[in-house]
């Protein structure tokens, strides 16, 4: 079986050269490049009749399965710049107040150093005051780029539309809505990769647990990717697996690292069937381990975007299996294409497909280091430095 970015490819390594980064920075911003936005929430119940035949389609779930279960191979930009971009460009991150968010940040920062920028950090936090008090800063520093991660743009108000109009090219990361009336120029990663999302998670559950699936998928309504997956997640269930149990819990995202796992471990006590918790990060079970033992519960665990310390907990058998974009891979894609705006080029075909490298990541698959986070492209830097024509 091969991995895949979105495009068929084979197995390759994944070790070292990322920086380390704690476990509650690396996640979902999904990468992130996590990225906030108020989207619909809700509990719901997709629970089997009596009547019903007891049957899942595990043979097609297994096929949708198969390109993400081994390392991709397939690099999503393979164009070179048409120019080395000028040097000192000024790059500013607007940057939520997830911890993905502030993961991602480290990765733009990475970046746009390689590729010969400025950059600057202005936190957007997760609140519209605190997020056009950003733009506001922002454009006092007369950016040549601007990038930002899953964060609403309409938390905005006017203001990315006027760095826009000042002459900045902007570029979002898995915004789940139409990015155009806001002044952003481009999106990589929209709305689909949530909704792919959605649908491999539900097909790993059904694949793993057959008909006898009872799971819950803990959402985050805070975050843009949230509500298209959930969407996603549970049309896969009732379509592979009619006799599959489905509800929906919400999870304030404030909670993730604090009292995250009281919410999840309460919710599970009260219904003892669930056999599978699923994530739309994976990062809100960070701390959950530890809370499970000590209600002497165990359920099947699995979810987008894992922190490094999720992928610790994967290692040591405490938390089942992540479904993980390439944090690092993806930003450095983003800025590729703030690159080829500024000079006058449009993002690659493959930027515009949404093409980004993504696995499902068990036990045997944490072979590297946790604590660096995960690529299937441990040499990313020098492959975009050759792209971008840097020495």
């Amino acid at each position: 079986m091969r991995a895949k970015s979105s495009a068929p490819r084979r197995g390759s390594d994944a070790r070292g050269g990322l920086p380390r980064l704690s476990g509650r920075t690396v996640a979902a911003c999904a990468s992130a490049i996590a990225l906030v936005s108020v989207a619909a929430c809700g509990s719901s119940s997709d629970s089997p009749s009596s009547d019903k035949p007891q049957t899942a389609n595990v043979t097609a779930v297994k096929a949708a399965l198969a390109p993400y279960t081994a390392p991709p191979t397939a690099f999503p930009v393979s164009e070179p710049l048409a120019q080395r971009l000028a040097g000192g460009k000024k790059f500013v991150y607007l940057q939520c107040s997830t911890p993905i968010c502030a993961a991602v940040g480290l990765f733009v920062q990475q970046a746009v150093g390689g590729i010969g920028g400025t950059y600057t950090v202005v936190n957007a936090g997760s609140t519209a005051q605190t997020a056009q008090a950003a733009a506001s800063s922002a454009n006092a520093l007369k950016p040549d780029a601007v990038i930002l991660g899953a964060i609403d743009p309409a938390l905005f108000g006017g203001g990315l539309k006027k760095l826009s109009q000042d002459g900045a090219k902007l570029v979002s990361l898995q915004v789940a809505k139409d990015v155009k009336p806001y002044g952003i120029t481009f999106n990589y990663l929209g709305q689909d990769l949530s909704q792919r999302n959605g649908k491999l998670l539900a097909d790993w559950v059904i694949a793993r647990k057959g008909a006898e699936a009872d799971a819950v998928l803990y959402t985050l309504p805070a975050l843009d990717i949230s509500a298209p997956l959930q969407k996603a997640f549970q049309a896969e269930m009732k379509a592979n697996c009619p006799s599959c149990k489905v509800r929906a819990v919400p999870v304030d995202v404030a909670t993730i690292g604090t009292t995250a796992p009281r919410t999840i471990v309460t919710d599970l006590q009260g219904h003892r069937s669930t056999n599978t918790a699923v994530f739309v990060s994976l990062s809100a079970a960070g701390g959950l381990p530890a809370s499970l033992k000590a209600a002497g519960l165990s359920v099947t665990t699995v979810g987008f975007g894992p922190t490094a310390g999720n992928l610790q907990d994967i290692k040591d058998g405490k938390l089942t299996a992540a479904l993980n974009i390439d944090f690092p891979v993806s930003t450095w894609t983003a800025v590729d294409a703030a690159a080829r705006l500024l000079g006058g080029a449009q993002p690659t075909a493959s930027e515009q497909a949404g093409v980004v490298p993504e696995q499902f990541l068990e036990q045997k698959d944490i072979t590297f280091d946790p604590t660096r986070g995960w690529s299937a492209f441990p040499d990313y830097a020098p492959r975009f430095a050759k792209l971008w024509l840097t020495p």
